[in-house]
């Protein structure tokens, strides 16, 4: 496949650029596709940004397919000239498995933003819930789960609309980190 040592540097150097350029795709660019996902599985106060409709979102997911699959046609190649297999079943079973590598790293990177939207959204809905518990105020479970959503839904559509959504979830997740720990550090002086 990849005779000569020059061309396997240009595949290699490929190969790391397009781990480089999927990883900032997926951060960046491609980050709804994970809030999509999650909010089909049942969290109804993920937030998906406002541009992620229509033609975008199809063409964005067709890149980060594309993305991958250039990944793993890459990586196959490299893997089966470094190995020494080029036999058919030899590249069924390296694509099998640097498709199944491209994937679970296409997740991780997808699933970064919703982690901090995730982390920002239970430090909101702590916050709410210490609000209302020193304002004396009773709240059905229901009802308290939705004002927490919509807060959450609020803050981060704005941030949205003002170009700033990235830097507020960033924000907003160092901020919840920074609480827990915090927490935690006064439960163990605590017991």
């Amino acid at each position: 496949m990849i005779a000569k040592p020059n061309y396997q540097y240009i595949a290699s150097g490929l190969l790391a650029g397009l781990l480089i350029l999927h990883w900032a795709w997926c951060n960046f660019i491609a980050y709804p596709i994970s809030f999509e996902r999650k909010l089909k599985r049942g969290k109804p106060w993920v937030y998906i940004p406002i541009r992620w409709k229509g033609f975008y979102k199809i063409q964005v997911v067709l890149f980060t397919r594309l993305l991958m699959l250039a990944m793993v046609v890459l990586g196959v190649g490299l893997f089966g000239h470094y190995i020494g297999k080029t036999e058919a079943p030899w590249i069924v079973l390296f694509a099998c498995a640097i498709g199944f590598l491209v994937m679970r790293l296409n997740a991780l990177w997808l699933d970064f933003r919703y982690r901090q939207q995730e982390d920002a959204y239970y430090f909101l809905h702590d916050e709410l819930r210490s609000k209302l518990e020193g304002e004396g105020k009773d709240m059905a479970e229901s009802a308290f789960k939705s004002l927490a959503a919509y807060q959450h839904q609020n803050l981060l559509r704005k941030a949205d609309e003002g170009g700033t959504l990235l830097k507020t979830l960033k924000n907003q997740a160092k901020i919840s980190r920074k609480y827990r720990k915090e927490v935690r550090a006064r439960e163990t002086v605590e017991t």
